[in-house]
């Protein structure tokens, strides 16, 4: 599912619900204006907006990226996932694996990013997230605490905090799941 796609999905949603954009935004602390940019496919919301989003729905991520299919066992080659990979408003890219697994416990994503196009912000979204790096270094920030993370790292943390993602070398990848 492309940036567009996703927009069209939560609109229809949206507009399933009866909601307004002005309502939806306001429940996820961002402008009517940024939601009509995601709606309208101008925008891929960052990680933790998709989150919001999502919670302002009362669905799961999985509902906003397309889910509709149901499996018992989803395959996903290396080949696929960075085929795959969606641009973000925040200079990063996010691939959504098991986007057909009908009411999973979690959302897993590949999370790429580089320190030059990497666009600095901070998040909070009512989650827990669980970060392994793949290849790269970062530093995750979640409050006024900073983490050193290399390759073979992991670190699972309540994402209600405010956490930003600084990218250290020229290439992060990063497989993000939200819970």
């Amino acid at each position: 599912m492309n940036k567009k796609d996703i927009g069209i999905h939560i609109k229809k949603i949206r507009l399933e619900q009866r909601r307004s954009q002005q309502e939806i935004a306001d429940f996820c602390g961002f402008t009517k204006s940024h939601l009509s940019k995601i709606e309208g496919g101008k925008v891929l919301p960052s990680l933790g907006a998709l989150d919001k989003i999502a919670h302002a729905l009362k669905l799961k991520i999985a509902v906003l990226l397309g889910e509709d299919i149901h499996s018992e066992v989803v395959y996903t080659s290396r080949k696929e996932a960075e085929s795959g990979l969606l641009p973000t408003s925040k200079g990063y890219s996010v691939f959504p694996y098991a986007s057909n697994y009908r009411d999973k416990k979690m959302q897993p994503f590949l999370f790429c990013s580089c320190r030059k196009s990497h666009k600095l912000h901070s998040t909070a979204h009512d989650s827990e997230e669980f970060y392994y790096i793949l290849e790269g270094e970062m530093i995750l920030k979640i409050g006024e605490n900073e983490y050193h993370l290399k390759e073979g790292d992991g670190i699972y943390f309540n994402a209600r905090y405010e956490h930003q993602t600084i990218p250290l070398t020229d290439t992060l990848k990063v497989l993000d799941f939200i819970v």
